[in-house]
């Protein structure tokens, strides 16, 4: 250990809440990635796409993440091919211009030898940058926002057919619920259709989990992508089910990060899709070890260029989180494992699970002479002496935007140096001096922005940033207007939320954990 950390770590246990986290190794230790619908798996092709840039196609390649972890390396006639581990969902017809079985060696039951098998459902044809990649050519200035509608049209992995599930029923639509298949009218849009169905994939879903489970040797847990105002969360708990009981005997690390649709969003719901959305929060929120709900602002000075409309550029936002911590995962040095993640996050509260304040806070340059000062860590407790900058600009995904009249209940950032220990610090109150801080660092997080297919939306793509993700009481709020809709709910929706006085009751646990340990605290939960 350095003398840096060292001292850190000291002061962290005598002095100080804030401390660095602390390193842990793993010689094998494997993520499985499970994506629904087309925003998470749009969010995910981001995040693998930064994995496949980190290959080393040459052998003087250093690396400095452990591929294995979010990767599977398969050796075939002296060569390596690597697979996302990874089970993504998508609507019929939501792959786009990609053939499940494209660049596969065979197809299930006819054992027939394909090669580039064309689609025979769609006429789609692929876009100039897959049409390059086919080729062996990366090019990201054939990307734009009418040509990448898909996943598909930017992934630069190839997936295992395992790898790829769809809704037989459900036909995909672009930034729209999907629609039945036969019944048009029927939309893709609420919890319980999704619980429904589920059914129909159960068993080709298990199989495929199966076949990658197996071929883990030390599993850290779950990370899962989903939405939350769709019938996509009616399918992830309706899994995670399935998967807890079937595997994990409820005992398995499982992140959940829950997507808004920022398009659906922009529309008054109807009260069967605010209940379903409520519904849906609550049922994630209880299916998992950690739950963190995302809804980026895209009204950021950290953004420019940004189209709304499009999927590629919309969710290449919460990639930038989700990378930070993928890289915590999976580095060399300084690596921390999902475990000792959530441990360090939740200190054995494991109904203080939501991650409600996500932010990207940019680092840039703003004319002040030594941005990133020395520390001078005989005056850590006068956090004022941890920055001289002035604040910084930052695009905010969690879903408690305002930080008025709240309490921390822990705080996370995630640097690229732990030797500028610049966190902000102005924005910590010296009152919080007891909140619990962790503090990992990911050197290499920011390169994400440099992969081709990454899309030009920050105003500065060299821009460095860091990470800050909390968990505060502010979260009631959010909460509390979820109780009274339920509450005065008169609509017969049966089908829907089974049993009303279960779900205020669940609202009502959340927010009572939120409550406790907070003698100042004089809300009443049950108001």
């Amino acid at each position: 250990m350095d003398p840096v950390t060292s001292l850190i770590s000291k002061l962290s246990i005598s002095i100080y809440p804030i401390h660095q986290a602390p390193v842990y190794y793993s010689t094998m230790s494997e993520i499985l990635n499970l994506s629904y619908g087309q925003y998470p798996n749009s969010t995910i092709t981001h995040l693998y796409n930064f994995q496949e840039s980190q290959i080393p196609y040459t052998k003087d390649t250093k690396l400095n993440n452990q591929l294995s972890t979010f990767l599977y390396k398969s050796i075939a006639n002296g060569s390596a091919n690597y697979y996302p581990r990874a089970l993504l969902f998508d609507l019929r017809g939501g792959l786009g211009a990609l053939n499940k079985y494209e660049y596969s060696e065979e197809v299930p039951q006819l054992n027939m030898p394909v090669v580039n098998q064309q689609r025979v459902t769609t006429q789609l044809q692929k876009n100039e940058y897959q049409k390059s990649l086919d080729q062996g050519k990366t090019d990201g200035s054939l990307l734009n926002t009418g040509n990448t509608k898909y996943w598909t049209d930017y992934n630069k992995l190839i997936y295992n057919p395992k790898s790829v599930i769809t809704l037989p029923s459900y036909q995909h639509q672009y930034d729209k619920f999907g629609s039945n298949y036969n019944l048009p009218a029927q939309k893709f849009d609420t919890f319980s259709t999704g619980k429904d169905e589920f059914k129909s994939i159960e068993v080709e879903s298990m199989e495929s989990f199966r076949y990658w489970l197996e071929k883990c040797d030390f599993l850290q847990g779950l990370q899962i992508g989903t939405t939350i105002d769709d019938s996509w969360s009616g399918v992830t708990t309706s899994m995670i089910e399935v998967v807890q009981d079937e595997f994990f005997n409820n005992k398995e690390n499982i992140w959940i990060y829950g997507q808004y649709n920022h398009q659906l969003q922009r529309e008054k719901p109807s009260i069967i899709h605010k209940v379903s959305q409520i519904k849906s929060f609550v049922e994630l929120y209880k299916s998992s070890s950690l739950f963190i709900p995302l809804s980026p602002d895209y009204n950021s000075p950290m953004l420019s260029g940004l189209d709304t409309g499009s999927i590629w550029h919309t969710s290449c936002i919460p990639a930038l989180f989700i990378n930070s911590i993928w890289g915590v995962n999976n580095q060399y040095v300084d690596q921390v494992n999902m475990l000792h993640m959530q441990e360090n996050l939740l200190h054995g509260d494991e109904a203080r699970k939501i991650v409600n304040e996500v932010k990207v806070i940019g680092e840039r340059d703003v004319g002040v002479s030594d941005m990133m000062m020395e520390v001078d860590l005989t005056k850590v407790r006068d956090l004022s002496t941890l920055t001289q900058q002035a604040l910084k600009s930052e695009i905010n995904l969690g879903i408690s935007k305002s930080t008025e009249n709240i309490r921390y209940i822990n705080r996370n950032y995630v640097l690229q140096d732990k030797k500028k220990l610049d966190v902000s610090g102005n924005s910590i109150a010296s009152n919080d001096d007891d909140v619990p801080t962790n503090v990992y660092t990911n050197p290499y997080m920011t390169k994400i922005t440099e992969i081709d297919t990454f899309p030009n939306i920050l105003q500065n793509k060299r821009d460095e940033f860091h990470i800050e993700f909390n968990v505060h009481n502010g979260i009631k709020d959010t909460l509390k207007p979820y109780k009274t809709t339920i509450d005065r709910l008169r609509l017969n929706l049966d089908d829907l939320i089974e049993d009303k006085a279960e779900l205020v009751e669940d609202i009502n646990n959340i927010i009572s954990s939120y409550s406790s340990g907070f003698e100042s605290d004089g809300d009443d939960y049950y108001d």
